[in-house]
């Protein structure tokens, strides 16, 4: 089922820059036995697209994303969707925990919703943001929201937002950022040390005080952004092609690898990575085989938009149809896990 490719020059960066340090702080080694496998574990499901997942408190994994008019959010639970009745409204995108155990949901139509721990739902406005794409919760009075509002000339302006005691509020970019490229996620260690990635390499960074700009390593657009232990955070992206960078603990980027297709999402194991995207594309780095391993039997032809590691060491990875925007779109979740 994969094709084993050497990879020493990724090895031998990652180590250059301490990402296998922080990736081996794991205890579950996934991935290089053969006991677990890639599988479809939901074809065609008529809720819409799987945009994206995180782990409640409990570590059950939660769901997001939905049809373009109607927003969807689930719980991945014994093989089944369990609909978490979110407020009605358009696609939601991303999720973020905080560490109270609150759940940040954002997506698109100016909304940001809230979940608390008992299950309980509230909708709060937000002043911009036809798309937000991603977000982070450091808690319900401290989280960031990006994204874009598209422009009737088909450019998008970018958009900051940050949650503080008073709400919601739009958060001034630095003066060289364009006013036409679309941001795409943030992550964080602490809420003086946030990241965020967009169009054309863009990559910002919030140390507390201010935001500023960053030289990323590459032109191409950056999806997904995740903070790694030891300080460090691990991006990817791509169009036609895909490409991996590090920001390292003293904030400098390095491009780690190219990929074959666009990038859209991955997460971190045992001194490995899974990244997905274009045409149900799934690639696995090992630190320790030093090795890149493609899954070349695709279980599917759909977008998949996230990889989330899952407490026992198995996997989800999600996306769906997105082609069919804005008409009616099927989501497609596979499962890493031993086959039953």
């Amino acid at each position: 089922m994969h094709s084993a490719i050497p990879h020493f020059g990724l090895w031998c960066c990652l180590m250059t820059c301490g990402l296998a340090q922080c990736l081996g702080c794991d205890t579950a080694r996934p991935a290089t036995t053969p006991e677990r496998t890639w599988h479809v574990a939901a074809a065609n499901a008529p809720g819409g697209l799987f945009m994206s997942g995180t782990l409640l408190a409990d570590g059950a994994p939660v769901l997001v994303g939905g049809q373009s008019d109607l927003g969807g959010a689930w719980i991945w639970q014994n093989g089944a969707l369990v609909d978490l009745q979110p407020p009605s409204g358009k696609l939601l995108s991303w999720a973020s925990r905080t560490p109270d155990g609150a759940l940040l949901v954002v997506g698109n139509g100016r909304r940001a919703l809230w979940r608390d721990p008992a299950g309980h739902w509230t909708s709060e406005a937000t002043p911009a943001g036809d798309e937000l794409w991603g977000c982070v919760a450091f808690s319900t009075t401290d989280a960031w929201a990006v994204g874009d509002d598209p422009r009737p000339d088909t450019t998008a302006a970018p958009v900051l937002l940050h949650r503080d005691v008073q709400g919601w509020s739009g958060v001034a970019l630095p003066s060289a950022v364009p006013a036409n490229l679309r941001l795409f996620k943030v992550d964080g260690h602490a809420p003086n040390d946030v990241v965020v990635v967009g169009d054309d390499g863009l990559a910002l960074h919030w140390d507390g005080s201010q935001w500023q700009q960053e030289a990323s390593g590459t032109g191409v657009k950056l999806t997904t952004v995740r903070a790694l232990a030891g300080g460090t955070y691990l991006a990817v992206g791509g169009l036609e092609t895909g490409v991996v960078v590090l920001r390292d603990e003293a904030g400098n980027w390095h491009k780690l690898r190219d990929a074959k297709t666009g990038l859209s999402g991955f997460d971190t194991f045992d001194r490995s990575i899974w990244t997905c995207g274009d045409a149900g594309w799934l690639e696995f780095d090992s630190l320790d085989g030093q090795t890149s391993m493609e899954v070349s039997d695709s279980l599917t032809n759909d977008t998949l938009h996230f990889v989330l590691r899952l407490p026992n060491g198995d996997a989800l990875a999600g996306g769906g149809n997105m082609g069919a925007w804005p008409g009616k779109m099927h989501g497609t979740l596979l499962e890493w896990a031993v086959p039953k």
